[in-house]
């Protein structure tokens, strides 16, 4: 009875030490992904503050510039939106996860 209590144990531990590498994991591609989404923010806004700059130095060109800012408004969202995609499915993942390791110790 004893060695299958710490054969049990010993399951769980192995259970959690590979969940805890697969949360690492899951940490780093969101990291990584916040930093893409982060850089990809910083420069759609410079372009559309330079835009706003050219278009008060020749205002000849605001309609051009204007659509050109236009443009690089859903870029943001969208990219905004793939990072929330990716955030809440990690979320979602960890706590399924959670709920399924009590079930498996008893």
């Amino acid at each position: 009875m004893e060695s299958n209590v710490t054969a049990l144990e010993r399951d769980i531990m192995n259970h959690q030490d590979k969940q805890a590498q697969q949360n690492q994991q899951q940490l780093q591609a969101l990291h990584q992904n916040l930093r893409t989404v982060r850089h990809a923010i910083n420069n759609n806004v410079a372009v559309i503050m330079a835009m706003a700059e050219l278009s008060q130095r020749n205002p000849a060109q605001s309609q051009k510039l204007a659509q050109l800012c236009l443009e690089k408004a859903p870029q943001i969202a969208s990219a905004v939106a793939g990072f929330s995609e990716l955030f809440e499915g990690t979320i979602n993942l960890q706590e399924e996860l959670e709920t399924r390791l009590p079930s498996q110790a008893h």
